[in-house]
């Protein structure tokens, strides 16, 4: 018979490579799922409802609202993809891409809160707040994660 509970104990952990590439494909996907943002700004609507007009910065206009949610966007993208790229070591010293990680959190957090009508579907804000919420939870709180799980 098959024993659930034996099996799971006596499972080996995941090995480094297969961590590097979960978080590599996390962290790929959640900077080009910002890229959405990227194009709400320029004027592309993916449903009725998309805004770049945000909740809190009504006042200082629509130009200035695209904009801010532009770089919003965009840096949250671009950060999201260098911190991928970092984490396999294409960009730099191993340890960077926490650095990246974190300020793709950052700007990711501040453009849903200001602009959560950019992106298409809640299925993308939900997604993309869930990572954040590992981000900061892995890096900030839980401050052994990043070095310790990625030693070779």
């Amino acid at each position: 018979m098959f024993n659930f509970k034996a099996n799971i104990l006596s499972e080996k952990p995941m090995s480094t490579k297969t961590l590097k590439l979960i978080a590599f494909i996390v962290l790929l996907v959640h900077g080009i799922g910002h890229l959405q943002g990227v194009v709400s700004s320029s004027g592309v609507k993916f449903r009725s409802s998309t805004s770049t007009v945000s909740w809190l910065l009504k006042g200082l206009g629509e130009k200035w609202n695209k904009l801010i949610c532009l770089v919003l966007y965009l840096a949250a993208g671009v950060l999201g993809i260098f911190a991928a790229l970092g984490i396999i070591g294409l960009l730099g010293p191993g340890a960077q891409w926490t650095s990246m990680a974190m300020a793709c959190a950052i700007f990711s957090t501040l453009g849903l809160i200001l602009f959560p009508k950019a992106l298409a579907l809640f299925f993308n804000k939900a997604g993309a707040i869930a990572v954040n919420l590992i981000i900061f939870y892995a890096i900030l709180f839980n401050g052994f994660w990043p070095s310790s799980i990625f030693e070779d």
